[in-house]
């Protein structure tokens, strides 16, 4: 008989421990139970997260893609702007170019205003206007020597 009470003693120990191994392992399930509910919700916010990220980044693409058309679209008015204006410039410059010749035509005429008492302006414009005079040696409706004609026959 003193066998079942020492039987009993340790039987009771091992419940004892068996209760606080259960009790643990409870609160490890309630704890990992919690952290995985935690970790889902973190997911979920992440993904919400992101999908609010990509909604704000398509409406920013859509805007710089509006952005961007209008851009080009400026370039190609202002390229044909600037084309048009280049076109002007050339105009322009060859006008001044011709300006100035007429200048120093004028600058010439005065000149020889100047140098040739008794003319006048118009008698020096009918000079310049008048068909050059033919020499009886030289082609006809030729100014050029009759040597020069001949040196092109040898080209031939």
């Amino acid at each position: 008989m003193s066998n079942v009470p020492r039987m009993m003693s340790s039987g009771s120990e091992p419940d004892a421990r068996g209760v606080n191994v259960d009790e643990k392992k409870r609160k490890r399930m309630i704890s990992n139970r919690e952290s995985a509910r935690r970790s889902r919700m973190k997911k979920q916010k992440l993904l919400e997260d992101l999908v609010t990220e990509v909604a704000s980044l398509k409406v920013q693409i859509h805007n710089n893609t509006n952005k961007y058309e209008a851009l080009m679209q400026k370039i190609v008015v202002l390229e044909s702007e600037n084309n048009a204006l280049k076109v002007q410039q050339m105009e322009l410059a060859q006008y001044l170019k011709n300006l100035q010749l007429m200048q120093t035509q004028m600058e010439l005429l005065e000149f020889n205003l100047m140098n040739q008492p008794g003319r006048t302006l118009c008698d020096i414009i009918v000079d310049i206007n008048a068909p050059p005079k033919v020499q009886s040696w030289q082609c006809h409706g030729s100014n050029q020597p009759a040597i020069m004609a001949s040196t092109e026959m040898l080209n031939y």
